[in-house]
């Protein structure tokens, strides 16, 4: 059976060897035991497209499970408040209480032997807010040594106006000193302009962990790890240059590794990086650069080609 290409260019999916973000997961896990207090319990991650920032939630949710804290996935939409309150919650609070229905007599009969109509009912059937549906999740997970994990990406896809609601309830469950984190990740120009809106004064206060260009020790460690495990090897030539290629981008150093690997037959040298960086720019361009621009006027455009011509 042939090896399987071990890099993984993929937006959002966990890399089989991670590089750059083991300080950030650590700080977080050690929020994690530590006191509600933590300053590392409520996180705010930003970097470009492809910096890793799915990925670095990823992680951080499989950390706070390994912890027995519970993770739920905010989704970023318009229907993201009617989704928590209406699916997540009380899916959450079904799973954690063992009584979530009870039981109601609505008829009956004594005649002969008699009989009796039985009806279940919901626990939960009212109306709930998101704050109460928010804290009963978090209290019972505490009674049982937990918490709750939220996360949200995209967060630039989120409205202030619900994204105010949000962190309005998380801030008062917090207050009781429940065991509750966050952190939420998204691209820095939106993420910059949402923070200025009056209603996202909690997450000002969040940690912010700016995800930058990995160190080309790192990068070039991760290169050469990952093509191990696909049982071919960089020589030292061709990491160096595939390492100066990545400018220490994520993204780029899988997709640099993936294309080389799958060129070369068992060495991935000069050579092989030489032939993989055409079709490498020619996949960034695809899927990093056309919708980082699609959303920027023909008159911005043209000048940042202009830019680039100069």
């Amino acid at each position: 059976m042939a090896p399987r290409n071990p890099f993984r260019p993929t937006f959002g999916i966990v890399p089989e060897v991670v590089a750059g973000r083991t300080g950030t997961v650590a700080q977080v896990s050690l929020a994690l035991d530590e006191s509600p207090g933590s300053p590392y319990r409520f996180t705010l991650i930003s970097g470009a497209r492809g910096s890793g920032k799915t990925v670095l939630l990823n992680l951080l949710e499989k950390e706070a499970r390994e912890r027995g804290w519970t993770p739920l996935r905010i989704t970023a939409s318009n229907a993201m408040l009617d989704k928590l309150t209406q699916t997540d919650l009380p899916k959450l609070l079904s799973e954690e209480s063992p009584n979530t229905h009870r039981t109601q007599i609505t008829g009956g009969s004594l005649a002969g032997i008699g009989s009796v109509t039985v009806e279940r009912t919901r626990r939960y059937p009212y109306q709930e807010s998101l704050h109460s549906l928010l804290r009963e999740a978090v209290t019972s997970l505490d009674k049982r040594g937990g918490g709750l994990f939220l996360s949200l990406d995209e967060l630039q896809s989120t409205s202030p106006e619900h994204l105010h609601s949000l962190t309005d309830a998380i801030q008062d469950v917090v207050r009781d000193e429940l065991p509750l984190a966050l952190t939420v990740a998204g691209l820095p120009f939106e993420i910059a302009e949402l923070l200025d809106h009056p209603g996202t004064t909690f997450l000002r206060r969040a940690v912010p962990i700016p995800l930058t260009a990995l160190p080309p020790s790192e990068v070039e460690q991760t290169l050469r790890e990952t093509a191990q495990r696909g049982n071919k090897s960089f020589t030292d030539a061709a990491a160096r240059t595939a390492t100066e290629a990545t400018q220490g981008y994520p993204y780029l150093m899988q997709l640099i590794g993936s294309v080389a690997w799958a060129l070369a037959d068992k060495e991935i040298t000069p050579a092989t990086i030489d032939a993989a960086l055409p079709l490498v720019i020619e996949r960034m361009g695809l899927q990093v650069h056309a919708p980082a621009l699609r959303g920027l006027p023909e008159r911005e455009r043209e000048y940042l080609l202009h830019i680039c011509c100069t």
